[in-house]
């Protein structure tokens, strides 16, 4: 009788791969339409900053340094939702066996960090584009 593991389940590589992939992709949509919320929301404050003469650049590090901030914050969450869970799991199952190698939470910090930059960046340039008079004037 062999064990069932993740090496010997036919296309289990493949599922796990394709559903993160569906997850990136989910997560960066998601991104993208938050951030480009908080840019409307956030006109005034923009057209503010334009006017008292923030340049192009100055707009973007600021959105694209308030994103990875709070990215991190969520990296670090997840990362301790999972030892949590993992903790609870082995409870209830204890011949269970879950692993959470170093390796994968640098590779799952690295695709949600690289998924928040890609999702922020357009809305950060369009904030950058902003003119600040109708910024300013934006209800």
């Amino acid at each position: 009788m062999t064990l069932m593991t993740s090496t010997n389940i036919p296309a289990l590589q493949a599922f796990i791969n394709s559903m993160i992939a569906l997850a990136v992709s989910i997560g960066l949509l998601v991104i993208f339409l938050t951030l480009y919320t908080t840019v409307l929301e956030r006109t005034r404050d923009i057209g503010v900053l334009k006017s008292l003469g923030a340049s192009k650049l100055l707009i973007v590090r600021a959105l694209l340094s308030e994103t990875a901030l709070l990215c991190m914050l969520g990296i670090a969450a997840g990362v301790g939702l999972s030892y949590l869970f993992r903790a609870g799991f082995l409870k209830l199952f204890p011949t269970l066996s879950i692993l959470i190698t170093p390796g994968w939470i640098l590779r799952a910090g690295l695709i949600a960090l690289v998924g928040a930059l890609l999702g922020a960046a357009y809305p950060a340039w369009l904030a950058s584009r902003k003119d600040a008079v109708q910024a300013l004037s934006y209800d």
